[in-house]
């Protein structure tokens, strides 16, 4: 037979009440259909659950055995009820991410954190990736956001997909990284034009539109940078600085985790290294809806805040 757990409740009512009586006030049911219920639960069972006198209701021993078995098929139906309730409200579920070891560790780990304690039942998968990578996977849906300095409005590559959203993560602005020794490091500022004569440790322009809006600003500002060396991530920079390669424009962010071997200094051109969120338009997860819906709510309570800088 089939039971369901309607007749499991009407069950461990009268098996906890040992009252027919009781038991249907406490249904807020009349005793006749209570009573039915469990009769057609015995017959489908083939065996008695109750035994019955004049004046006293008492569990039989496949009684007792029924009343253990229903608490826990009831908890487990529940379990079940909330764990598909959370999944379909965001709250569990699984995020996968795209992001440069940059980008992770210039800002977006402290967001992860925040998101964690926040929905804890949420799993985040993050993917150290190139960012034209990033891009096409989210279009695929190998992964669900892509963190990365890729404005879709500028970016012509991606603008043909319009099913990809972007939205601003944080704003953050562009600083040049130098050898201690380097005659420029006593300046606060400097002027992108002082960097013509140096060679430069660049982002390769295939990487990222980002790698190519820098090398653009510097032949705006009057020079073709003298490429030393190629990377895919500016965490990998300061390093080849402090090896003697040149010097290089980076986020601001990579200040966080260097060395003194090297310095940062803040370009005079208003140079940006914003992150994006970049996300399909259509996304059916409600675990990324809820992130999206999350970080937009904290936007609005505290808008996207520039990345500090730490300079000496």
């Amino acid at each position: 037979m089939d039971i369901d757990l309607r007749q499991l409740r009407y069950f461990l009512a009268v098996a906890e009440e040992l009252s027919f009586t009781r038991a249907a006030a406490r249904l807020h049911m009349s005793q006749p259909p209570l009573s039915q219920a469990i009769a057609q639960l015995e017959a489908g069972l083939k065996t008695r659950l109750f035994t019955r006198t004049s004046r006293r209701v008492e569990l039989t021993a496949a009684g007792q055995e029924m009343e253990a078995q229903a608490r826990a098929l009831i908890a487990q139906a529940e379990r079940a009820q909330q764990q598909v309730m959370s999944v379909g409200a965001g709250r569990s579920g699984k995020i996968e991410i795209g992001a440069t070891g940059t980008i992770l560790r210039g800002g977006l780990a402290g967001w992860l954190a925040d998101y964690r304690r926040h929905a804890p039942e949420v799993r985040t998968v993050i993917y150290e990736q190139a960012p034209a990578l990033q891009v096409k996977d989210v279009l695929e849906h190998r992964t669900d956001i892509s963190f990365n300095r890729t404005d879709l409005s500028f970016d012509r590559s991606v603008a043909r997909h319009p099913e990809l959203g972007c939205t601003l993560a944080w704003r953050e602005s562009v600083s040049v990284i130098l050898p201690r020794g380097h005659r420029l490091a006593a300046q606060d500022v400097v002027a992108l034009a002082d960097l013509a004569a140096d060679e430069h440790v660049m982002l390769h322009p295939e990487s990222s539109e980002f790698a190519r809006y820098l090398q653009k600003s510097c032949v705006e500002a009057g020079f073709l940078p003298q490429v030393s060396q190629q990377v895919v991530d500016s965490q990998s920079i300061p390093s080849l600085i402090a090896a003697g390669f040149g010097v290089a424009l980076v986020p601001a962010s990579t200040a966080r985790f260097t060395s003194n071997d090297v310095a940062f200094r803040m370009v005079a051109q208003p140079l940006v290294a914003d992150v994006y969120m970049i996300f399909r338009q259509h996304e059916q997860s409600p675990a990324v809806h809820e992130f999206l819906r999350w970080r937009a709510e904290c936007a609005r309570i505290r808008p996207a805040q520039e990345t500090p800088i730490t300079s000496k």
